[in-house]
C-alpha cells in the first residue's frame, strides 16, 4: 500500500496509510496523542493531536489511520449508548464506524523530523498515564 501524505477532504479531516499508536494520554489535561514514529519509513513521525478528551474508545494501534467527523446520528447514538452530551463537531471516527472513536476538540496532527521518543510539537504532555 502506498504513502498517503495526511490531508483534508469533507467530513474525511486525516488520512494515512502509516501505522499509529496511542502515544500519551494526560489525565488533568485530557489530552491525548497518537504517533507514527520513524521506525517504518519515511523518515518522519506524525503526531495526532486531541485535546479537551471527555470521552474515547481507542485500540493501542492502527494500521492506517482515517479520522472523519461523526454525522448528527452517530452523535446522538454515542450520547445515548455512554450517556455523555455529543456536541455536533466534537465527535471524531477513527476508522469507518463506531468501534473507535474520540470525543473532543477538533484533531490536529503535524508531520517532523523528531526522533521516536523526542517531545511533540504540541508541547510536553505532562500528567501521562
Amino acid at each position: 500500500m502506498g504513502e498517503t501524505a495526511p490531508r483534508s477532504a469533507g467530513p474525511e479531516l486525516f488520512r494515512s496509510d502509516r501505522y499509529f499508536k496511542v502515544w500519551q494520554y494526560t489525565v488533568g489535561h485530557r489530552r491525548l496523542l497518537l504517533r507514527s514514529s520513524r521506525d517504518r519509513p519515511p523518515e518522519t513521525r506524525i503526531d495526532v493531536h486531541f485535546g479537551n478528551v471527555d470521552l474515547m474508545l481507542v485500540r493501542p494501534g492502527y494500521e492506517g489511520l482515517v479520522i472523519r467527523r461523526a454525522d448528527d446520528g452517530e452523535c446522538e447514538r454515542v450520547a445515548l449508548d455512554h450517556g455523555l452530551e455529543v456536541r455536533p463537531g466534537r465527535l471524531f471516527l477513527l476508522g469507518r464506524d463506531l468501534r473507535s472513536f474520540v470525543v473532543s476538540a477538533p484533531p490536529q496532527w503535524h508531520e517532523d523530523d523528531g526522533a521516536m521518543d523526542d517531545p511533540s510539537w504540541f508541547g510536553p504532555l505532562r500528567g501521562t498515564a
